[in-house]
């Protein structure tokens, strides 16, 4: 696992920042580093980008990056996930990509602006990469890559999950439902969340929380506003107890696997956005859903 720290003066800068990271073979050892396999090199990139990782050497693991610009200034690093790659399809064509029954394909987002000051945080290993930027008051996200699936060897042989904290159309200035990060994905419809999961049999599910879709995130969906996470009456960094996001769907009805390396904490009158906490042995990195501050908005990703 690697993590990195970074700051960027436009989207652009930032997405080649998360690339140059993600692509250094002296960050994950010389073969296991992710592989840019469109554009050419990272000074290639104007508007896409799709990356190959080697996961467990079961599976290659394809994830995509796309730059759209929309009229209010607004810039959406759209996400998306991919089963292989073909240098003759367009980006959104690639082979196993997110698509929808009946539906037009809506992918998540990190929702930004163009020109502005940015602070981001990447935590990846060789199966999956998360990323938070910090964007005025608040915090987007995304997660892309593989999830630990609850199933027996090769049973859910590729459990790719495509996460941000919006979908496309929708503004950073936000504030409803739908604009909520993968860890509490919100919103209207079936294909207006944060949140999109590769099922075995190679569809893709929408996850909504609270009573929406087949699909959620579990504690974030049971509103666990005053759930006890720090142990003992004085908090240090080594007393916070952390829960995994679990993923669980109605149809059929099961767990179905974890998300890598994220993790539900609360108490946010102890713990605030960047703090650094230390659990197993492990140090984690806080952070809030977008712009909210209730009990139940933050998450800690694993960082060194």
């Amino acid at each position: 696992m690697a993590s990195y720290n970074g700051t960027a003066n436009s989207v652009l800068e930032l997405l080649k920042g998360i690339i140059t990271f993600l692509t250094d073979p002296t960050v994950f050892g010389t073969g296991d580093e992710w592989q840019l396999v469109q554009p050419a090199t990272v000074e290639d990139i104007t508007t896409e980008a799709i990356l190959k990782g080697v996961g467990d050497g079961e599976d290659d693991i394809y994830i995509g990056f796309q730059l759209k610009q929309l009229p209010s200034g607004q810039i959406d690093i759209i996400l998306n996930g991919f089963a292989g790659y073909d240098p003759g399809l367009t980006w959104r064509e690639q082979p196993g990509g997110i698509t929808h029954t009946n539906l037009p394909t809506i992918l998540p987002t990190i929702p930004l602006v163009t020109n502005t000051f940015m602070t981001y945080w990447v935590s990846a290993n060789t199966k999956r990469v998360i990323i938070v930027v910090e964007l005025s008051t608040q915090y987007e996200s995304a997660y892309l890559g593989l999830m630990k699936p609850i199933a027996i060897e090769r049973q859910y042989p590729y459990p790719l999950v495509v996460g941000g904290s919006y979908y496309e159309g929708g503004l950073w200035t936000d504030t409803t439902a739908g604009h909520s990060s993968f860890t509490n994905p919100g919103g209207s419809t079936a294909n207006s969340t944060s949140l999109r999961i590769r099922r075995p049999d190679g569809s893709w599910r929408a996850g909504t929380n609270k009573t929406l879709g087949d699909l959620c995130v579990w504690p974030t969906n049971i509103s666990p506003v005053r759930t006890l996470t720090v142990y003992d009456s004085l908090l240090t960094l080594e007393n916070v107890i952390m829960y995994p996001f679990l993923l669980y769907e109605d149809n059929p009805v099961g767990l179905i696997g974890q998300l890598d390396g994220v993790y539900w904490i609360g108490n946010r009158e102890d713990l605030a956005t960047k703090d650094s906490i230390v659990y197993g042995g492990k140090v984690y990195k806080v952070f809030n859903n977008v712009s909210r501050r209730d009990n139940d908005s933050y998450f800690a990703i694993e960082w060194a």
